[in-house]
């Protein structure tokens, strides 16, 4: 009976911090972050005033966890994408086409990271590429040394090109209308980067 008791109480935690920081996304993505309201958020969440702070100690404790939470979920989005594609130029296309889809349907989530890259805070900033690791691991491992191996794309630094495409991806993703679609579409961006890529025929 403990047991079960516990496991409830963790699942009904684990429920309420998730919640915390889908309306934290929400409140950073509007008011960035040094406008964003911590007792905002708790009451968006469904929650008392305070109840933030029974999860994250402080506002930055907060946006680092949401931050972690995003790159997470963002990464598995993308990874999902690229290694159902067989050849590195699909892959490549795949990534972005993934990329701006994620954008489109997880707003807040996107825009409190965008917020978050760009921010003048560098913990915050060296706190998001650390997060964000795994996508430059993906960038490099199943997209440019196998199209380097292959052939078709020319010899570069795998890790210091995928820094560059997460620039690039980030930077052209991150601009929208006020309804939240992209300027430029995923292809074009893709289009771009490949010629930039690849191996001179």
């Amino acid at each position: 009976m403990a047991r079960i008791k516990t496991e409830i109480r963790e699942q009904f935690m684990n429920q309420t911090r998730q919640a915390l920081l889908n309306a934290a996304a929400e409140e950073f993505a509007r008011q960035g972050y040094e406008l964003a309201n911590i007792n905002t958020i708790s009451n968006k969440a469904g929650f008392a005033k305070g109840t933030v702070y029974n999860y994250f100690p402080t506002k930055q404790a907060l946006l680092l966890a949401l931050i972690d939470d995003i790159a997470q979920e963002h990464f598995e989005h993308m990874q999902s994408a690229v290694i159902t594609t067989e050849d590195p130029i699909g892959r490549l296309e795949s990534f972005f086409q993934a990329g701006f889809e994620y954008v489109a349907t997880q707003m807040h989530r996107a825009r409190a990271m965008f917020n978050t890259v760009n921010s003048s805070n560098q913990e915050q900033k060296n706190h998001c590429f650390q997060a964000y690791q795994p996508m430059f691991q993906l960038i490099a491992a199943q997209i440019l040394s196998p199209g380097m191996h292959q052939g078709i794309f020319r010899p570069v630094d795998p890790m210091s090109t995928a820094l560059l495409l997460m620039t690039i991806y980030l930077g052209t993703a991150s601009q929208v209308d006020e309804q939240g679609r992209p300027w430029l579409d995923p292809d074009q961006v893709a289009d771009f980067v490949l010629r930039a890529l690849r191996a001179a025929g």
